[in-house]
């Protein structure tokens, strides 16, 4: 509830008696979240260096559009 709350700045007697359920299910399943990547999934061959410089081209290629 407090994740809803913050990101649309809603109370909490708001969220829990002027908000429908189903749309509070909607918005929690949108909500980004960090998914770990197994060990196994890892590209062979690839060093730590070399993924940190490919995140950070990304980062930085969308920066300058």
């Amino acid at each position: 509830m407090w994740q809803i709350a913050g990101a649309t700045g809603w109370s909490v007697d708001y969220i829990l008696t002027g908000v429908n359920y189903q749309t509070l299910i909607m918005m929690l399943s949108d909500a980004p979240r960090y998914v770990r990547r197994k060990a196994k999934e890892a590209v062979p061959g690839r060093t730590a260096e070399e993924e940190a410089g490919e995140i950070a081209g990304f980062f930085r290629s969308q920066l300058e559009k």
